[in-house]
């Protein structure tokens, strides 16, 4: 992934998950539909700024979207795969010796933050409703 990874935590949710685990639910499959719903506003932000600066179309190609989950930890890495033509991505976020740096895969998620979180506790809260 070009520029790095974004970190976000949200503070809480474990009590909801708890919660989702007693009362029989499918906690991993919770969590990977809480990180998908979250998905959409900062992917769009990053692809907006990413298509005004289009030539080719390759970098805007390359965007990945990917969960995986290693031991009890699940992530969603969201981002410009250099290997698939994504490298203008990451001298536009993290600038050149000529070009100063934009951040905008940072300032993404950082301008969708409750974005991001009302979606993850949305999706948490219709797997509630599901077992009903």
């Amino acid at each position: 992934m070009a520029g790095g990874k974004s970190k976000i935590e949200f503070f809480g949710t474990s009590e909801i998950l708890k919660r989702l685990e007693a009362a029989g639910a499918n906690v991993e499959q919770a969590c990977v539909d809480a990180l998908r719903a979250s998905v959409a506003a900062p992917k769009a932000e990053m692809l907006d700024f990413i298509r005004a600066h289009k030539l080719t179309g390759q970098t805007e190609d390359s965007f990945v979207e990917e969960i995986r989950q290693e031991g009890n930890k699940i992530y969603l890495e969201l981002g410009f795969s250099i290997r698939r033509g994504g490298i203008a991505a990451l001298f536009l976020n993290l600038g050149t010796p000529k070009i100063a740096p934009t951040w905008f895969i940072d300032n993404a998620v950082d301008h969708n933050i409750d974005a991001i979180k009302k979606a993850q506790l949305d999706a948490l809260q219709e797997a509630f409703r599901g077992l009903m």
